[in-house]
């Protein structure tokens, strides 16, 4: 396991999908197999969270028992990237640039597309995972590769679907990272 933190932080517009997302991504890096130190961190007012209206959400999802935490100043600081699912909270992330990070920001589920396609195409680098993905997240963003996709700008919250996408963005991120890691 990389003895680093990989410190990944969800910065969504919305308040709902950035702390159900993070729930999902920190479970999909959670399991034993995973050989990244990964930390995902929600950038949220913590009294937000318990203003999350869980009742509008699918029983599927209010039953996830991961918790969302929120960044430390330490966290927010060691991070390595931002991410989002409904696209990036542009207010977050003018505060995080104005206290000097500079972690690329991008949109996971497109992002991951990317990410997959760099790690079938690479055999052999001699950089640590995470100056792959913050590598490969600034090609990205340069490249235009930050606008929303289809499924998340429907954010239908209410759906099920909605979330099973989020979850499978998030699994498929935790297995490309793993096998960048190979």
């Amino acid at each position: 396991m990389e003895s680093e933190q990989f410190v990944i932080l969800v910065a969504d517009r919305d308040a709902t999908v950035g702390v159900i997302s993070t729930k999902i991504l920190a479970s999909a890096f959670s399991t034993e197999l995973n050989a990244v130190n990964a930390v995902v961190r929600v950038l949220i007012e913590p009294e937000s969270i318990s203003k999350i209206e869980y009742l509008e959400l699918p029983e599927e999802v209010r039953e996830i028992e991961e918790v969302a935490l929120v960044a430390t100043r330490a966290e927010f600081e060691a991070s390595k990237l931002i991410v989002s699912f409904s696209g990036v909270n542009g207010r977050k992330l003018g505060e995080i640039r104005e206290h000097g990070i500079t972690a690329p920001a991008v949109n996971l589920c497109q992002f991951v597309d990317i990410l997959e396609g760099f790690a079938c195409d690479s055999l052999n680098f001699r950089l640590s995972v995470q100056e792959v993905i913050v590598n490969v997240a600034l090609q990205f963003g340069f490249s235009g590769g930050s606008s929303i996709c289809s499924i998340c700008e429907a954010q239908e919250r209410e759906k099920i679907d909605y979330w099973v996408s989020i979850a499978d963005t998030c699994s498929r991120f935790a297995q490309t990272v793993q096998q960048l890691r190979s």
